[in-house]
């Protein structure tokens, strides 16, 4: 459902093999057997293409000519709607795969608009991981019509990220914080290189140069714009995490400079089934989030331990 643990060897022979390749180490990260282990990209065909109704499909063109898909999810009452959500999920989801959950979202007061990565659904052109983050800014920035028309352009604009989607989340939060109003990072990604698998077999692909590794620069530096965060911030995680270790979170609560925030521990859950567990205490979190993120007002720094 989720980030995909499977085949890490595999990118790990990747970084390996690419390491001493034009480009130097930052390439590494374009190399196409690492993005085909980083992404799992699935089609879907657009159902409401040129709707005006509840359910809106469409693209959004990159610089480059790209276009990438998003599912825009409006409630019946869009006069009442307070905030509008920007959800990325996780790198083997697709927008298409949010109808039950933007209902709940819809009855906090939260228009969703779901967007996808290059190649998803019925977007154009190859995953990338250098381009993850670029993108979701263009995005963002096109959007700003879509939600014009939909009578809701004056809510405010929260980003919620799923694992790999919380590099698009923070991104955004940091870079447009002026416009950001909320932060949701659901079982979020915030190093790759963390990733117990990735550490654990490292040395060996690098043969032993440790050092080689620890100079490898991470595609996203997400944990390096958390400081630039200044909205109200839910960070939600299980502890039983089996792919993005908890750790990552508490990393994330830390880094962030913000008042505004907290520390949500999900006792037992894992990578993908926090919402089968925890599905209505994980509603209240956001309910609260969107509340908070309203009123511009979060004054204590929160954190639920395991």
């Amino acid at each position: 459902m989720d980030f995909q643990g499977g085949g890490l060897e595999g990118l790990l022979g990747a970084l390996g093999g690419a390491a001493g390749g034009a480009g130097g180490l930052e390439a590494i990260w374009e190399n196409p057997m690492v993005t085909s282990i980083a992404f799992h990209p699935s089609k879907a065909e657009p159902q409401f293409l040129d709707s005006t109704g509840a359910v809106r499909d469409g693209t959004f063109e990159m610089s480059d000519g790209t276009k990438i898909s998003y599912r825009f999810y409006v409630p019946p009452d869009a006069a009442g709607v307070k905030a509008v959500i920007y959800f990325f999920h996780g790198n083997a989801e697709v927008c298409t795969a949010l109808d039950d959950v933007a209902e709940m979202l819809h009855s906090c007061g939260a228009a969703v608009l779901s967007v996808d990565y290059r190649g998803y659904a019925w977007g154009t052109g190859q995953p990338s991981l250098k381009k993850l983050c670029p993108d979701a800014e263009q995005c963002f920035l096109q959007s700003e019509s879509l939600l014009q028309a939909a009578g809701v352009g004056e809510a405010k604009r929260v980003m919620l990220g799923r694992s790999i989607g919380a590099t698009c989340a923070v991104h955004l939060a940091a870079k447009q914080a002026r416009r950001v109003h909320g932060l949701i990072v659901d079982s979020g990604l915030m190093s790759i290189k963390q990733i117990p698998t990735v550490s654990m077999l490292a040395p060996m692909v690098f043969q032993g140069q440790t050092e080689k590794f620890a100079m490898l620069p991470e595609p996203f530096d997400t944990l390096g714009k958390l400081p630039s965060v200044g909205c109200p911030v839910l960070v939600m995680h299980g502890d039983k995490d089996e792919i993005v270790p908890y750790q990552q979170a508490v990393q994330c609560h830390e880094k962030l400079a913000t008042g505004s925030k907290k520390l949500q521990c999900w006792v037992g859950a894992g990578h993908n089934d926090c919402w089968a567990l925890y599905f209505e205490a994980w509603k209240q979190e956001v309910k609260t989030l969107l509340e908070q993120a309203e009123l511009k007002v979060w004054t204590t720094y929160l954190r639920l331990n395991c």
